[in-house]
């Protein structure tokens, strides 16, 4: 379902879950925060670590992230590889606060394309805007509730709890 590119469906962080309704690329437009103080250990954490994995993000350590780092712990690390990536986009208007809020997963979804049916991907692109080779696969159900794939892992993008095998 691609819908039009009208006003985003209503956020639903209250109902626990990432979700929307109508033009993909604006289903996360509303959404809830992600930080290291809020919803810090969650399936929707490990949906944002798994954009930077995708975009090859840097680390402190100067390496881009790996699958290792999708641990759905919205920590330090990931809090500075947010910095790093909210600062590529600046002049989009995004600021360097290591706080994914509205804005940030706003322009985190316009690298969604549709893969058919109600998946979509998120083509991961370097700080030169080139191609990484990574991506990441969403599928949106019937009802707007969104779910991401770690590998053969398809969880539904809760606020509230992890539940990746790879972050148990």
């Amino acid at each position: 379902m691609t819908g039009s590119a009208g006003s985003p469906a209503q956020a639903s962080e209250a109902q626990g879950v990432v979700s929307g309704g109508g033009y993909y690329k604006n289903d996360w437009d509303d959404e809830g925060i992600v930080s290291t103080s809020s919803h810090s250990r969650s399936n929707v954490a490990a949906m944002w670590q798994a954009v930077l994995w995708a975009d090859k993000s840097l680390k402190p350590d100067g390496e881009p992230m790996s699958l290792a780092d999708i641990d759905c712990v919205f920590g330090a690390q990931t809090q500075y590889t947010t910095k790093r990536w909210q600062h590529r986009y600046a002049a989009a208007g995004l600021v360097a606060d290591g706080i994914v809020g509205p804005k940030t997963l706003s322009y985190a979804a316009r690298k969604l394309d549709e893969a058919g049916g109600n998946r979509y991907v998120y083509q991961g692109l370097t700080a030169d805007f080139e191609p990484t080779g990574r991506s990441v696969m969403f599928v949106r159900s019937s009802s707007g509730v969104w779910s991401m794939y770690r590998g053969d892992d398809l969880r539904t993008l809760y606020y509230n709890a992890a539940t990746f095998t790879a972050c148990g």
